[in-house]
């Protein structure tokens, strides 16, 4: 296969992120190839081009790994996500991390993290829509970056 079909992109793309819903890490492209009876060597080339299909995928640098797919973190980070008591997930920043309560719908999401200048921890708890919690209720995010700069950011792959 020298060019990668797009359904099967797409299924990729599909793929990893409802397995790291479902166990809180991502799949290995060699998983994907046996789910997908497909080769190893077009199971990698779909995981590296389904990362190009969206802000915040990618591999981890200089490997064929999955490092992060928005909202989760592959790797653990200071975004601690836990769903009805059960702690297995990183979010990926202390933004993208709110959008993960989406994709467990009925089910209460906990944030843990620290706040970055001052250590303090933060708690955030939601169920859909609703927020059950927000420890300390002076919280507030942050970028340094205007949005409207966002698509200049550079990103591991570039």
């Amino acid at each position: 296969m020298t060019e990668v079909d797009s359904e099967l992109v797409q299924q990729t793309f599909t793929a990893i992120l409802q397995h790291l819903v479902d166990h809180g890490w991502a799949p290995h492209y060699t998983q994907l190839a046996a789910e997908f009876t497909i080769s190893t060597e077009d199971a990698r080339l779909a995981l590296i081009e389904a990362a190009k299909i969206g802000i915040g995928c990618w591999t981890s640098p200089g490997t064929d790994q999955v490092g992060s797919w928005a909202p989760f973190n592959n790797t653990p980070t200071h975004y601690l996500v836990s769903v009805e008591g059960e702690r297995r997930w990183f979010g990926q920043c202390g933004l993208e991390v709110n959008a993960i309560r989406w994709l467990f719908p009925g089910k209460e999401v906990l944030i843990e993290t620290r706040d970055l200048a001052t250590v303090e921890p933060i708690r955030i708890r939601y169920k859909d829509e609703k927020i059950l919690e927000i420890t300390p209720h002076t919280t507030v995010g942050h970028i340094n970056n205007p949005m409207w700069k966002w698509p200049e950011i550079p990103t591991p792959e570039n």
